[in-house]
C-alpha cells in the first residue's frame, strides 16, 4: 500500500489523538510517558473541532485564554472530534507550548523555554543552539510518547479498550458549562 493511502486511511486517528489530548488536559493532566518521565497537558488557547474525516459538517473554533469551552463541549458531544490545537506541555519543570494539527500530527509555532543568553562569543552561540536543539528534542520525544501511550490503548483490541470507553463517555457527558 502506497504511504499517502495509508495515512489518509489512519487520518482519522489524528483527531481521536488530539480529542484525547483535550480529555486528558482535564481528566489525567499529569501522565507517565514510556520512557518513565512525567508529562503535564495543558490546554491552550485555540481549539478547532469538525466532523469526522471523510463526513460533512461545520467546524468550530475556540480561541483565548478566557473564552467559554461551552461550544466546543456541544460539539463533542454532537460527534465531531478536534482536528487542531494549542498545547501545552510540561517536561521536567520546563513549559513548552506548540500547535498540533490533526490531518498531518504536524508540530507547529513551537514555542521552548526561555535559555540563557549566550556568552563567550561563538562557544557561547554554539552552546545556545545545542542547547535549543535539545528543548525541541525534549518536546517531540513528549509528544511521541504522547502518542504511543495513546495507541497503545486505543488499539488495545477492536472497540478501543478501555480508552475508547473513558473517552466517549466523558465526551457524552460534557455539559454547557465554561
Amino acid at each position: 500500500m502506497d504511504l499517502l493511502a495509508l495515512l489518509n486511511e489512519k487520518v482519522f486517528l489524528g483527531q481521536e489523538f488530539l480529542t484525547w489530548l483535550w480529555y486528558c488536559s482535564e481528566e489525567e493532566p499529569s501522565l507517565e510517558l514510556p520512557d518513565g518521565r512525567q508529562v503535564e497537558i495543558l490546554l491552550g488557547d485555540r481549539l478547532v473541532l469538525g466532523p469526522i474525516m471523510g463526513q460533512e459538517g461545520a467546524r468550530v473554533t475556540v480561541r483565548g485564554r478566557e473564552v467559554s469551552l461551552a461550544e466546543a463541549r456541544q460539539a463533542l458531544r454532537r460527534g465531531k472530534l478536534v482536528e487542531g490545537l494549542r498545547l501545552g506541555l510540561i517536561i521536567d519543570g520546563e513549559e513548552f507550548w506548540l500547535g498540533l494539527n490533526a490531518a498531518e500530527l504536524a508540530i507547529g509555532g513551537l514555542k521552548t523555554p526561555a535559555s540563557a543568553p549566550a556568552e563567550g562569543g561563538p562557544e557561547g552561540l554554539d552552546g545556545l543552539v545545542l542547547e535549543r536543539v535539545a528543548l525541541v528534542e525534549m518536546a517531540v520525544r513528549a509528544l511521541e510518547g504522547l502518542l504511543l501511550t495513546f495507541l497503545r490503548g486505543r488499539l488495545a483490541d477492536e472497540t478501543g479498550g478501555e480508552l475508547w470507553s473513558r473517552l466517549m463517555a466523558w465526551a457524552q457527558g460534557q455539559g454547557g458549562e465554561a
